[in-house]
């Protein structure tokens, strides 16, 4: 079985591929500062539960 390719169908997979790379690279990022701030927001209140 020969599998054959064009080259604009390559480089348009490789943006693809960056493309959810990046998105999933900013998902993670997003959820990493939403737990600092949670984390924070749970310090601040065992401090002083007011």
């Amino acid at each position: 079985m020969v599998l054959g390719l064009d080259i604009a169908q390559i480089v348009d997979l490789g943006t693809q591929v960056a493309t959810a790379g990046a998105i999933r690279a900013a998902e993670m990022t997003a959820d990493e500062v939403f737990e600092y701030i949670i984390g924070m927001a749970i310090v601040v209140y065992e401090i002083d539960p007011g």
